[in-house]
């Protein structure tokens, strides 16, 4: 006699999650984390996608199960387990409503910009991935919704990797508000205090903004040069770095080399002058000297 052969997830999932709907969130849960691929290298990208668009697809009648996933904290989903999926998933099912029902926007943007400061890297990580989804979606203007993003150094960082994201950028229209959403992402790293360095969300600021600039000149071309030659006048050394990372790469070098070797000028030309370790510095107390 041969054996029933056992569901696919896509099955699975279409008897779990009408249950889950109706409040009996165990069984679905499990198959969640078990096929989550945590604790692991790399999140089951493929099923989270399943499961967000599951979700969208009930609309309002999902939006408690997704609210309870989306609540769960670092203890109820500790990272680097398999219930680490959990959240990421309500994330992701977040960005899809809000990409299939603008109305519910102002609700996601609200819980995703408190999982954007979340512990566990995976669940933060997953957050511009929903941004860009919503972002990207017909007649969106998320742009100018992300104002109180911009103050935090990892909420400002999901906008940034967000807005570079070809599934957002592709179909941008608010061309000025997302120039000026890079700029103050700009800002708030420039100004940061020095003690900064040592925060997680400062380095993560620093890695979107040592790419993304690079991104949007090669789609809109001039204004971002000219954003990117005013930035070189006035910045400091982490952030010449950072600068400097944007103008690698063949684009850079082929039919973009003329608007990057005008940033490459400025940064030149607002270089710090190098002291003469010849030169003898006056006024300074001697040490190892003694008195007499």
């Amino acid at each position: 006699m041969r054996g029933i052969a056992p569901l696919s997830f896509d099955e699975d999932l279409a008897i779990r999650l009408p249950r889950a709907v109706a409040g009996d969130t165990a069984p679905l849960f499990q198959l969640l984390a078990s096929n989550g691929g945590l604790p692991g290298v790399r999140v089951n990208a493929r099923m989270v996608d399943a499961f967000a668009r599951a979700c969208a697809s009930r609309g309002a009648a999902a939006e408690r199960l997704v609210a309870t996933m989306a609540g769960l904290d670092a203890q109820q989903a500790p990272g680097a387990s398999d219930r680490e999926i959990l959240p990421i998933c309500a994330v992701a099912a977040l960005g899809a409503r809000a990409a299939a029902d603008a109305s519910t926007t102002e609700y996601a943007l609200t819980v995703l910009h408190g999982l954007a400061d979340d512990l566990r890297f995976r669940v933060r990580e997953a957050v511009p991935t929903a941004l860009a989804r919503i972002g990207g979606s017909p007649g969106a203007v998320l742009v100018g919704q992300l104002d109180g993003w911009m103050d935090g150094l990892f909420s400002a960082t999901a906008v940034v990797l967000a807005l570079a994201s070809p599934q957002w950028l592709d179909t941008l229209k608010d061309f000025d508000g997302a120039l000026m959403r890079l700029d103050e992402a700009w800002r708030l790293a420039t100004d940061a205090p020095r003690s900064a360095a040592r925060y997680p969300g400062f380095k993560a600021l620093l890695e979107a903004l040592s790419s993304s600039p690079g991104v949007f000149a090669a789609r809109f071309r001039t204004p971002v040069f000219d954003m990117m030659v005013r930035w070189a006048a006035t910045c400091e050394p982490p952030m010449r770095d950072v600068l400097e990372a944007n103008l690698g790469g063949s684009k850079m070098s082929g039919r973009l080399k003329v608007e990057a070797e005008r940033v490459h000028r400025a940064l030149k030309a607002s270089a710090p002058i190098p002291r003469d370790p010849t030169e003898k510095v006056q006024f300074t107390r001697g040490r190892g000297l003694r008195r007499h």
